[in-house]
């Protein structure tokens, strides 16, 4: 499976919210609509070019002939698939569509619920929960989490994998690792989003 563009990321992303909440998928021209696109044969080529890259198959004279792979995990059980988010932009919260690597298969017995994302774990100021460099945290977007809860955060626009807690009304951020210093904040500071809490981890053996 082949990465997206930005642009196909969105429409990928849109055809999937559609699914989820409308029920259905979206046709040609509702997609040419809401990306204002000039007409849809401008959405059509977009649709062929992620089938060509694998996130999606065509069906041929069919209004909304678009079928998102049906994804199982290895050994048959039906999963999720969620976007993987690599890099996160300067500034920007992680979302599903910006920076997006890929999807992955997620064990609809082991996690469930919607606006769940994963994200590469890079570095070890975690590795006294047992996370180390190179597993997949599996996040759900929530901002409001509760202390002792290991979470994503934004900080002056870099995303990182802390435990949450409070003193006070103070903030902390606090590592897993000795050689890293709790981060403390002010709940106030705008440089500081909690992005989601972390729901599970995966590590390829």
């Amino acid at each position: 499976m082949t990465a997206l563009t930005k642009r196909q990321a969105e429409v990928l992303e849109f055809i999937m919210d559609q699914q989820r909440r409308a029920g259905c998928i979206p046709t040609v021209r509702e997609i040419a609509e809401h990306f204002g696109f000039s007409s849809p044969n401008a959405a059509a080529q977009h649709l062929k070019l992620i089938e060509k890259k694998g996130h999606i198959r065509l069906l041929k004279g069919r209004a909304r002939g678009i079928i998102v792979p049906a994804v199982a995990s290895e050994d048959g059980r039906r999963g999720t698939r969620v976007p993987m988010v690599g890099a996160v932009a300067a500034g920007r919260p992680v979302t599903a569509v910006e920076n997006l690597e890929g999807y992955i298969t997620l064990d609809n017995s082991l996690f469930s619920g919607r606006d769940v994302f994963a994200l590469r774990v890079r570095g070890d100021s975690m590795i006294g929960m047992g996370i180390h460099d190179g597993d997949i945290a599996v996040v759900r977007k929530q901002p409001e989490v509760d202390p002792g809860e290991t979470v994503v955060a934004m900080i002056d626009g870099e995303a990182t994998l802390k435990r949450f807690g409070r003193d006070g009304r103070k903030i902390i951020l606090r590592a897993e690792n000795p050689s890293y210093p709790d981060i403390v904040t002010d709940p106030k500071d705008t440089s500081i989003e909690i992005v989601g809490k972390v729901i599970g981890i995966m590590r390829k053996i």
